[in-house]
């Protein structure tokens, strides 16, 4: 056991170095922060009680409840927040802690990553949904993103107003991968309604072998009732609303005005709002990396207050603002 405090911070210092393989987890105690300050070595932090905030820098989205109840669950701490998707201004508090600094100190550096990063997908979500809206945007599986991350990047895609991965269109999508496999868009859309069960829509991407508009009228002409929609990847707004017309026009005449037409690839909130102020007609977006790329949201995390006392560093504000939207954390 450490007999100083110099004695602490050496041993503290050894055990930063020692960061375990799933520090991107966001499940309680598994990441970076909780193995670099082991709580049998934290005696020698101050025995107090703490409030600490967690100050938004920038404009956002908040995101992230459902994992800081997680994080939060085991520990003796009280805790306010913003509801999911709630609107931030920079120096709005999202999050508020009250305990005892020898709990929270550990948890600090990985509940500012958490609220950071699940904010930053929140706001690119609310962004598209909100430039599109009413026209639904469906999030799918982000390329871009670390796999144990997808139910956290599922969860803020569906606060900011995205239709989450499990929705009905993302499971009724052909893949372009089975397409080229087959060799062919009619038959591998054909295969693939025979394959899926009822009731799911289903929707053919048809920018792989012909034109756009060619290639929606084979396939509507092949799957007949049973086409819901088509999908073609999203390039500059000119092409885009130019091929969007195309194939509608194309479609209409070819008897299908009922198959819907969406878009994936380089959908953007700029592209959304072009299309938009065009009055063309899309059905629906697809996203995927624009929401698992997106930046965390600025954040700084501040001590407000000891032993009920308020502190704070030279130049800022003194004590606890009142954070009238924050609201009690429950947890069963």
């Amino acid at each position: 056991m450490p007999r100083t405090r110099a004695d602490a911070l050496a041993l503290y210092a050894r055990y930063a170095k020692k960061i375990p393989l799933n520090k991107f987890s966001f499940m309680p105690k598994k990441d970076y922060a909780s193995h670099t300050l082991p709580s049998a070595h934290a005696h020698w932090l101050p025995d107090v009680t703490v409030i600490i905030e967690f100050v938004s820098q920038a404009k956002g989205v908040f995101g992230g409840s459902v994992e800081i109840l997680a994080r939060l669950h085991e520990l003796d701490v009280q805790s306010w927040a913003l509801e999911t998707g709630a609107i931030l201004q920079p120096g709005d508090v999202a999050l508020r802690l009250r305990g005892a600094y020898r709990t929270l100190a550990p948890q600090c550096n990985a509940l500012a990553g958490l609220v950071a990063t699940t904010s930053g997908w929140t706001g690119a979500a609310y962004e598209l949904a909100h430039a599109a809206k009413p026209t639904p945007v469906i999030f799918c599986d982000a390329a871009n993103a670390h796999p144990a991350l997808a139910a956290a990047l599922n969860c803020a895609a569906s606060a900011g107003g995205c239709l989450g991965a499990d929705s009905e269109w993302q499971r009724g999508m052909l893949a372009r991968d089975v397409i080229l496999l087959d060799g062919d868009t009619t038959r591998a859309a054909r295969a693939f309604d025979r394959a899926l069960p009822p009731g799911l829509p289903r929707l053919a991407p048809i920018d792989l072998f012909h034109a756009e508009a060619d290639q929606a009228v084979r396939v509507a002409l092949a799957l007949g009732d049973a086409l819901t929609g088509v999908v073609f990847a999203a390039r500059d707004a000119t092409w885009t609303q130019e091929t969007l017309q195309r194939v509608r026009a194309q479609l209409d005449l070819a008897g299908f005005p009922r198959v819907k037409i969406f878009l994936d690839g380089a959908v953007s909130a700029e592209l959304v709002r072009a299309l938009g102020a065009t009055r063309a007609r899309v059905d629906g977006y697809f996203v995927g990396a624009q929401i698992g790329g997106a930046p965390p949201l600025a954040l700084t995390v501040k001590v407000r207050a000891c032993n009920d006392m308020p502190l704070t560093r030279r130049g800022q504000t003194y004590g606890t603002p009142p954070g009238l939207r924050l609201k009690p954390m429950f947890r069963e």
